[in-house]
């Protein structure tokens, strides 16, 4: 592991601790899109999309996505209503010390998310993370969401982001470690040169990871990662 310099992360569940909700399909993790759900009173509506995503009614994650965020319009979805949200998720625990100590060590930190670009922006700016990459940014006019744009970053494009942000930053995947803790990372997981199960409760997941940390302190991810004396 000498070699490793660029760290991502998922969002959602590892640098966001998204409390212990555990969702329990095999295709679908958890998100922070359940709170905005939570916060429009309309938890039904949630469960219907992911149940019709499991059965494979949407075409891609996109449609699903683009669903969910009208959805989101028809129940009157407001830009402060978003805000307090963003605002409201919690770091996981150890998640700043984490970040200082990786650029200690000499690493470059990523994220790249299925969730919102506010929250991705706000992970970045307050943990001095250096690139991050979000499926999901809803605009808003007049305080009312009025449109979105949706990044092809989770799921089957979450590689393509992945090796998009190796390339930018001059390192070959092999040279990436990867921390995430659901099925959407997965693909990650075989990709990066070293892989990281955080916080995670599913089987498959914990199965395609390089090792399992189970504390739910991001902190505990460091004793796999090189200090800067042993980087080549």
């Amino acid at each position: 592991m000498t070699n490793n310099k660029l760290v991502f992360f998922d969002m959602d569940g590892v640098l966001i601790d998204v409390g212990y909700y555990e969702e329990p399909s095999d295709k679908i993790g958890v998100s922070t899109w359940r709170a905005i759900y939570e916060a429009l009173g309309i938890l039904d509506e949630d469960e219907k999309l992911k149940r019709k995503f499991e059965a494979g009614e949407f075409s891609s994650y996109m449609s699903w996505s683009d669903e969910a965020c009208r959805v989101f319009q028809r129940h009157g979805l407001t830009e402060d209503k978003f805000l307090d949200v963003i605002n409201s998720q919690k770091f996981m625990k150890g998640a700043r010390e984490t970040i200082d100590e990786l650029k200690k060590r000499k690493m470059r930190t990523a994220v790249i998310t299925g969730s919102f670009t506010t929250l991705a922006e706000r992970a970045k700016k307050e943990l001095g993370i250096d690139n991050a990459i979000a499926h999901c940014n809803l605009k808003f006019e007049e305080g009312k969401l009025s449109n979105w744009e949706l990044n092809p970053c989770d799921y089957e494009g979450k590689v393509d982001a992945f090796l998009r942000l190796a390339q930018k930053n001059g390192v070959e995947s092999s040279e990436c470690i990867y921390v995430g803790d659901e099925v959407n990372d997965i693909p990650l997981f075989k990709k990066a040169g070293f892989s990281i199960a955080f916080n995670c409760n599913k089987q498959q997941v914990k199965a395609a990871a390089s090792v399992v940390v189970s504390e739910r302190d991001l902190r505990t991810i460091l004793r796999y990662i090189p200090r800067a004396n042993q980087i080549r």
